[in-house]
């Protein structure tokens, strides 16, 4: 499990950012993101990781085309194509505003558990708080328990204040009881949402 105070905010250049392949120029990030699909080949990364001055570079697969897993590329994350928004605000960490925050060493790390990731969330509204947190929590631990087999994992969690200490030790046991064996590379954000009355958990997994 990886957490602690989270300053990274303080610096305006996002740490991830989706680049397109039409794009004029390539603002600068640490996280270069792209959708496998807008035709990027290998020279096409090369510029991309030269011009945005990226530290690494994930793809964003969202559809079942077959693509090339070239070694510029650090990561695969597979989501849908309405998702493609909510796996790059999970990956910019300099957005966490809260007490627990990771950094993009972090994520650097995350992405050596595997090639290939997969991405969840779950999300409820009402007027409870720790009803909210219960439900999401049930929701994403059963979306979790799924999967094949779990090498990694990688939590975002969005409420409209900062969370005390005890709603995310609630949580991390929630998900490292069911992943006992990979404790250590599970990393956590903590991040603020405008949205009233609601409570998110977001989510990407290394699997087989």
């Amino acid at each position: 499990m990886k957490y602690h105070l989270d300053e990274s905010y303080i610096d305006e250049t996002p740490n991830a950012f989706l680049y397109q392949r039409t794009m004029d120029r390539y603002p600068r990030s640490a996280i270069g993101c792209f959708i496998i699909s807008e035709d990027w080949d290998e020279q096409a990364l090369l510029e991309l990781k030269e011009k945005s001055e990226a530290w690494f570079l994930v793809g964003l697969h969202i559809n079942d085309m077959d693509f090339d897993r070239l070694d510029i590329i650090e990561g695969i994350v597979k989501c849908q194509p309405d998702e493609v928004k909510a796996v790059t605000e999970l990956l910019n960490v300099n957005a966490a505003s809260t007490i627990i925050g990771i950094d993009v060493v972090d994520i650097k790390s995350l992405f050596k558990c595997g090639n290939l990731f997969q991405f969840i969330q779950a999300s409820a509204t009402g007027d409870s708080e720790s009803d909210l947190i219960k439900v999401t929590t049930y929701e994403l631990v059963n979306q979790l328990s799924k999967a094949r087999h779990t090498k990694g994992l990688f939590i975002g969690m969005e409420s409209v204040q900062s969370l005390p200490i005890e709603v995310f030790a609630y949580i991390a046991d929630a998900f490292e009881e069911l992943l006992p064996n990979i404790s250590e590379n599970i990393y956590y954000r903590s991040s603020m949402t405008n949205e009233p009355n609601s409570f998110h958990l977001k989510a990407i997994y290394a699997e087989e």
